[in-house]
């Protein structure tokens, strides 16, 4: 029977006058005698600043005649950073994101702290900076939190530190999401002044809750006029992952695992549709055949037609639509939120949602046609799901209501 192991103190330094057991703190020995009756020695220096109970188990986890991997005692934050966000499966979007997050925000602070030497203090005081700091949006620094603690996580699920010093920790303070919500009213002044080749675009936000980039990229063979179906499949592109030119993209601008949604169209929007292919027919444009993990310059080519299209016939973008189109119009008809801004076209999206959810449509429903999960819905939305409480409260509880006795009547 294999001896235990056994772990202590011991000295490697030429002096050989001070004691090797309990005197040195040079390194960490482990010690074992196999069944086979080998003896093996494997050591982790001290100033890698484990505490024994650490070192004790490191070293019990080690195959008998291996050596330990050597640990990065000065490994530094911006290090790890660059290390993870190398490994990232995300969108060019999301990366792009979360390497702003680093360069900008993140390495400033931490890049360079070694890694293992960041306390739980530290980031608690790190935090209260953000909410501190009024040029710092909570959004924003909701947005930083989350990069820092994914960079913190993996560091400690890979080794490179013994505890998550974000673990238990409470980020920045996010309030309740507020969104405008426009009035029927207002949606049909907004297309009413719109001027006529682009009027169905902010009509398909109201209509059917879908997003800037994925209306712009409606082509003609989404609709299904007989079943009176919008499927969104498409989305035009103008980031850095196109190098800032305008592309038609099959892929919605969710998650890549979601290829398509299928959106109810009211009647009035399957008219309009009608009319507006006939004015103003689509025009035939190349499209990216998207494919999950593959870059964009990788991926095949198709054809569609799509229908909008600006003044100098190039695909419609946001800041043509916002700046010529959108916000003059709202500030003709003199449409501003409580704080005086303009509500953004993402307003209509909001207004779509919450029009559904207050008239009793189930949220899976809902999540369905705007390509969100029911969580996301329930977290951005649980005002106005609070509210089904009054909405359905009674039929609620008539469901398990004491029936009422029915008399019978003996006949004479």
């Amino acid at each position: 029977m294999a001896r235990k192991p056994t772990v202590y103190k011991r000295c490697d330094c030429p002096d050989q006058n001070r004691p090797k057991k309990g005197g040195c703190s040079h390194s960490w020995a482990y010690n074992r005698t196999s069944n086979e009756g080998k003896r093996t020695r494997a050591t982790i220096p001290e100033s890698v600043g484990l505490t024994q109970a650490q070192a004790q188990a490191v070293l019990d986890g080690m195959t008998p005649g291996v050596d330990p991997e050597p640990v990065e005692t000065n490994l530094a934050f911006r290090q790890w950073a660059a290390d993870w966000l190398s490994r990232r499966r995300v969108k060019e979007t999301s990366l792009e994101k979360y390497e702003i997050a680093i360069r900008v925000h993140l390495n400033p602070r931490w890049g360079r702290q070694r890694l293992r030497s960041i306390k739980k203090a530290q980031v608690e005081a790190w935090v209260q900076e953000m909410e501190d700091n009024e040029s710092v949006a909570n959004s924003t620094g909701e947005g930083h939190w989350k990069v820092f603690q994914m960079i913190m996580k993996d560091a400690q699920q890979n080794g490179k530190i013994a505890s998550n010093p974000t673990y238990e920790v409470d980020g920045p303070y996010v309030g309740e999401t507020t969104s405008y919500v426009f009035s029927p009213d207002e949606c049909w002044a907004i297309y009413d002044t719109f001027p006529e080749r682009y009027r169905l675009i902010p009509m398909i936000g109201f209509a059917c809750g879908a997003r800037q980039a994925e209306v712009f990229g409606v082509c003609d063979d989404v609709f299904d006029l007989s079943r009176s179906v919008l499927t969104v499949r498409r989305q035009v592109l103008k980031t850095k992952e196109t190098r800032h030119r305008r592309l038609l993209v099959d892929r919605l601008k969710t998650s890549p695992r979601i290829s398509t949604k299928e959106v109810p169209m009211p009647s009035y929007l399957v008219e309009a549709m009608v009319e507006h292919t006939e004015r103003f027919p689509p025009r035939v444009t190349e499209t990216v055949l998207w494919e999950h993990r593959k870059k964009i310059d990788d991926c095949k080519r198709g054809s569609a037609r799509a229908l909008f299209w600006t003044p100098r016939d190039n695909l419609m973008c946001r800041n043509y639509f916002n700046d010529d189109l959108w916000k003059p119009v709202l500030r003709k008809l003199g449409i501003k939120d409580e704080k005086g801004n303009l509500p953004t076209f993402h307003d209509l999206r909001h207004t779509f949602i919450s029009t559904c959810l207050q008239n009793g449509i189930p949220e899976h429903t809902v999540a369905a046609w705007v390509g969100d999960s029911v969580d996301e819905l329930r977290r951005t939305y649980s005002h106005l799901l609070k509210d089904h409480a009054d909405t359905h409260g009674a039929v609620a509880a008539g469901l398990t209501a004491r029936p009422k006795l029915t008399l019978v009547s003996n006949a004479a």
